[in-house]
């Protein structure tokens, strides 16, 4: 007999196996699909609310908090966190708005929406007249991201934030780093300027 007869048992269910690794992996892409589809219309949907002229805040509010829970971990979930959080911050919900920020940022510690959420982050602090946790947030969120010019744009917010606390060290260490920069010639000019001006302001004690 032949190795193959021999082990027809062990070929079956080698071959059971692979069909059923298939299958698994084929629902599991399919489901994943159809979640990041039913994801995106659920918050298109939840959007509508926002529409100018007749916009329905209360219900754009609770519309998009059901998206950003069920939906957690998808773009589309991420998308209706933070504009939940504009929305509060809009109405003068600031401390709501840092709160639920902080929840969506401990989720969304990396991926695409991460940097966003963080620096969305940073704002809620401003808001709040927290400049020291605003500078910090800022900061976090420039390293986050992997696209030049945002990352420089964040850093300037947060050197603008710590001359703000008073942090004229931390304020020094950000703009010192923007002055170099020759991939943002605009940024890298302000930089210049507000070491100057850290230069001839002490620093709050």
């Amino acid at each position: 007999m032949d190795w193959f007869h021999v082990n027809s048992k062990l070929v079956t269910v080698a071959g059971v196996v692979v069909l059923v690794a298939i299958a698994g992996a084929w629902y599991y892409q399919t489901a994943k699909t159809r979640k990041l589809q039913n994801a995106d219309k659920q918050l298109l949907l939840a959007k509508q609310s926002l529409q100018p002229g007749n916009p329905n805040v209360q219900l754009a509010e609770s519309d998009l908090g059901k998206v950003a829970e069920r939906y957690s971990g998808t773009p589309a979930g991420a998308e209706a966190g933070m504009l939940l959080a504009q929305l509060k911050l809009e109405k003068g919900d600031n401390q709501g708005a840092v709160t639920y920020l902080k929840g969506l940022a401990d989720k969304l510690s990396s991926g695409p929406n991460a940097s966003a959420v963080r620096g969305l982050l940073g704002d809620a602090y401003s808001q709040l007249d927290k400049p020291a946790d605003a500078a910090a947030e800022y900061e976090r969120a420039a390293g986050l991201t992997a696209m030049p010019n945002e990352k420089a744009f964040l850093l300037a917010k947060a050197g603008h934030a710590y001359m703000a606390a008073g942090k004229h060290a931390e304020a020094r260490r950000v703009w010192e780093g923007l002055a170099a920069n020759q991939e943002s010639p605009a940024l890298a000019a302000e930089a210049r300027v507000r070491l100057g001006e850290l230069v001839a302001s002490p620093a709050k004690g």
